[in-house]
């Protein structure tokens, strides 16, 4: 498999920009490693620009769906859109499952080919490779149908120790491309957000979280009103008061209730309004004092 990647990829020296989808979190970090891009994600949970690949390399898993469908068929079809008109596809699967995707690959794909693995891959899944190029329209063939029939019966010629037609990939188009997932993975957006989002710029981390203490005096003195709400909003909260050898510890807290404005024959209306209350304890004599605003 690796001689084939190797014929297929850098054949003639083409730069090749890689993308990769893994469902498996292990797999994909390996994926994330060795490609330009990859996600771990399922791939029916992405979204890829249609039309901009040159080349796809399709080893779905091999398996049912929930509506008694191979899955293998779905990863097929659903890939076949990322693909440029003359695009590569390279397609792993097990030998009887072409049979499946017969007519599909005859109508969407030409210049089929196909290799079987070598022993001791073949005993597992008797997996097969199957190459061909993407047409501009699908048409229906059915002699390269017959054929890829005869492949998923047959035993077609096997990898390794042949050499091998020479297949070009279209390099992708220079530029971004449409790749990425419809879900938020939380581990991978804490990473992207430390690397790249607001928590670089040294303004805000500054200003949030400052290297030293410093004291500021406001411009106006601060009513108790506005010391209720710095206290509530968490600014000077669990703040310890000292006064000679008195020490206080302040808590406070926001909540919301509804009040009455209005009361008529014909109507009742209320308002929410935000309820700020302080709590004080004396470290001393353990006196708690509430103080409602």
């Amino acid at each position: 498999m690796a001689q084939l990647a190797e014929e297929l990829l850098h054949r003639g020296n083409i730069p090749v920009e890689t993308f990769g989808v893994e469902l498996h979190r292990d797999r994909a970090e390996e994926a994330a490693r060795r490609l330009d891009h990859a996600l771990a994600a399922d791939l029916f949970q992405t979204s890829i620009a249609n039309g901009a690949f040159g080349l796809a390399y399709v080893n779905p898993p091999y398996d049912w769906d929930q509506e008694d469908k191979r899955v293998e068929h779905a990863f097929l079809t659903h890939c076949t859109r990322y693909l440029a008109e003359g695009g590569l596809l390279v397609f792993i699967v097990p030998r009887q499952r072409l049979a499946v995707s017969a007519r599909y690959l005859s109508t969407h794909y030409r210049n089929l080919r196909c290799w079987t693995f070598p022993d001791p891959e073949r005993e597992v899944f008797d997996q097969v490779v199957l190459l061909g190029y993407r047409k501009a329209d699908p048409i229906p063939d059915a002699s390269a149908e017959e054929t890829v029939d005869g492949w998923s019966e047959g035993d077609p010629e096997r990898l390794g120790g042949v050499r091998y037609p020479f297949f070009k990939a279209k390099a992708t188009p220079a530029g971004d491309i449409l790749f990425t997932t419809r879900t938020v993975d939380p581990v991978a957006a804490a990473t992207e957000a430390r690397r790249t989002g607001l928590w670089t710029s040294t303004e805000i981390t500054d200003t949030l979280w400052p290297a030293k203490d410093s004291r500021t005096r406001p411009l106006m003195p601060l009513r108790r009103g506005h010391m209720a709400m710095l206290v509530a909003a968490g600014f000077l909260d669990n703040l310890v008061l000292e006064s000679g050898d008195r020490r206080i510890l302040v808590k406070g807290r926001t909540s919301k209730e509804m009040v009455q404005v209005e009361d008529t024959p014909e109507k009742e209306v209320y308002r929410e309004r935000l309820k700020t209350t302080v709590v004080s304890l004396d470290l001393g004599d353990g006196e708690i004092v509430e103080i409602a605003a």
